[in-house]
């Protein structure tokens, strides 16, 4: 990309994210510093009112079951799968189904849950009345349960799809196929190969996406909303309960919590890393001593075995949304619908049009923005790094995980206060705006190893066979990377469609999306309704999804018959 004055562009960009990330207007409000309802003076006051509220506690001890429980597990079951079916010629269809779930949104999977594991879903419907005798759904609190189970299943559910996903793309890094190999040549059950040399070896290198899973965990809001506890709720939805109370003065007492969840992400973090150093510290005379086998390798048969039940829970919840929004009358306890219909589809298809064209309409520009941006960035960093042979990181690189490390409630505020100044607040540009800011790390990182891994000299000999820069660039450079921009779109387009806290801020109610509403209607009891909103936000990712690995093995072969349709046409025309 022939960019002119890079560092300055890479600059303005960065300047931008700082003032995007608005941490000022959230730590200022928590010492009660707030302008727009006269706070003038600094003070503690709203520390004091939040220390004193009975439910932060309660709420606090819930995230940080939920937020730490629901890592490890996805951890474990993630770390089972692969030890148990890499290189095996059954895993690549697990693999394939990976990408579903990556692209559905939490909130669809939540619902889906909703649905199969509530006391009238369909999980005691299909044992229902020949095993369990029972005629009527039975008084179980098995959904939005108390413990917060049901949330650490979601959670599980979405996260171990990810860092399994992430591993693979590791593999090739740590040489695990010639391991195994010298391995099991010496004697050693896979397993122990796994527990005893790859895992130690994976670990540093997925740090970084299991910190977005914990940071995640300790702060997601939509499947808290959905299918976690209300009595009380986790910490990040008691604060949005707080910072959309009529008494404007809670505001202070939720940016306080705020900050609070903050250092809560920090403390996590650090204390996971202490509890990592020390496993190994204990476990490295038995990763040594030389056994083939271990009693330990049970831990990783059975993570295997719940790891499928969690894939398997997530593809029967996806299949009752479809169900659910046919569906005319479907009592308990039948296990399938006795009638059907398209009767609720073309009921709800007007409110269905209008939060489809949101929808739609705001992934879009903000994801081809974040390609715009992410492709910018990595051209200014590959030109540098072959300017200076250093690659050190720009300010960019750590400002860009700032978005998905911190809570979103904790900073949205401010940003929310900010374009209330700037009279942006209900704007259709605003929301695009704090979609870009989620959307824009993801792309970025999954552009920046195939960008910078590409050979340039395709583009120098363009160059030099014909110098039009820009020409060359779209028709070589940008060509031979369509597969990672393409996935990397996808990726984006995933992330938009899911977000719930940037679109409900920043709209303030005037722009609704799929995931705004479905969130807003899951505690209805209309689960017809529901089900059709949840079943189009997970549709539209997983066509993009599907495209992305339909269209680049074909793109020449297409591009090359529209070539020649044209000359012809061309041709019999000029004659």
């Amino acid at each position: 990309m022939p960019l002119k004055h890079a560092k300055w562009i890479t600059g303005i960009i960065s300047l931008l994210l700082v003032f995007a990330i608005g941490l000022i207007g959230t730590l200022l409000p928590a010492f009660a510093y707030f302008p727009p309802l006269g706070e003038y003076d600094l003070s503690l006051s709203p520390w004091r009112d939040l220390f004193t509220q009975g439910e932060f506690y309660a709420s606090l001890k819930l995230t940080l079951i939920t937020g730490i429980a629901a890592p490890l597990l996805a951890l474990w079951f993630a770390l089972s799968l692969l030890a148990w079916g890499y290189q095996r010629p059954f895993f690549r269809k697990v693999e394939a189904l990976l990408s579903p779930i990556l692209a559905i949104p939490h909130a669809a999977i939540a619902i889906g849950l909703l649905f199969l594991l509530s006391p009238s879903g369909w999980l005691v419907r299909l044992f229902s009345p020949w095993l369990t005798g029972f005629d009527r759904p039975p008084n179980w609190i098995t959904v939005q349960d108390p413990y917060g189970v049901s949330l650490i299943l979601a959670l599980v559910i979405k996260e171990m799809p990810y860092l399994l996903f992430v591993m693979l793309a590791t593999m090739k890094s740590i040489k695990a196929r010639e391991s195994l190999q010298v391995g099991q040549a010496l004697g050693y059950s896979r397993f122990t190969l796994w527990r005893k040399v790859l895992i130690p070896q994976l670990y540093p290198i997925i740090r970084l996406p299991i910190f977005i899973v914990i940071a995640f965990s300790l702060t997601v809001v939509d499947l808290a909303l959905v299918i976690g506890p209300n009595t009380p709720s986790t910490l990040a939805v008691t604060l949005l309960r707080w910072f959309n109370d009529p008494d404007l003065s809670m505001r202070l007492m939720a940016s306080a919590g705020a900050v609070t969840l903050m250092l809560v992400i920090v403390v996590v973090l650090a204390g996971w890393e202490l509890s990592h150093l020390l496993f190994s510290r204990l476990t490295r005379a038995e990763r040594s001593n030389g056994k083939r086998f271990g009693l330990t390798d049970s831990v990783l048969r059975l993570g295997v075995v719940l790891g499928l039940l969690a894939l398997l829970n997530a593809f029967v919840a996806l299949a009752l949304l479809p169900i659910w929004s046919l569906t005319r009358r479907w009592r308990f306890p039948d296990a399938l619908p006795s009638q059907w219909t398209w009767d609720n589809i073309e009921r709800a298809t007007p409110l269905l049009m209008e939060l489809t064209s949101n929808t739609l309409t705001i992934a879009l520009v903000a994801t081809l923005m974040a390609c715009a941006i992410s492709l910018v960035m990595l051209e200014t960093k590959r030109h540098n790094m072959t300017a200076s042979n250093s690659s050190k990181p720009h300010v960019f690189d750590w400002l860009i995980y700032v978005p998905i490390l911190l809570p979103q409630i904790g900073f949205l505020f401010g940003l929310h206060v900010l374009l209330i100044y700037l009279n942006l607040n209900g704007d259709l540009c605003a929301i695009i705006a704090l979609h870009l800011m989620y959307v824009l790390p993801y792309v970025y990182l999954t552009l920046k190893g195939p960008y910078l891994a590409y050979e340039e000299e395709y583009l120098l000999q363009a160059n030099r066979l014909n110098h039009r820069p820009w020409r060359n660039y779209v028709l070589v450079k940008i060509a031979m990377l369509k597969p990672a921009i393409l996935t990397a779109f996808a990726i984006g387009f995933s992330v938009s469609i899911a977000q719930y806290l940037p679109t409900l801020i920043a709209g303030e109610g005037r722009y609704s999306t799929l995931t705004t509403e479905a969130v807003a209607q899951a505690a209805s009891g209309d689960r017809k309704q529901v089900g059709s909103m949840a079943m189009l936000q997970a549709f539209f990712p997983i066509m993009v999804f599907w495209l992305a690995q339909f269209i680049p093995p074909r793109w020449t072969r297409w591009r090359l018959v529209l070539k020649n349709l044209f000359s012809r046409r061309n041709t019999e025309c000029s004659v």
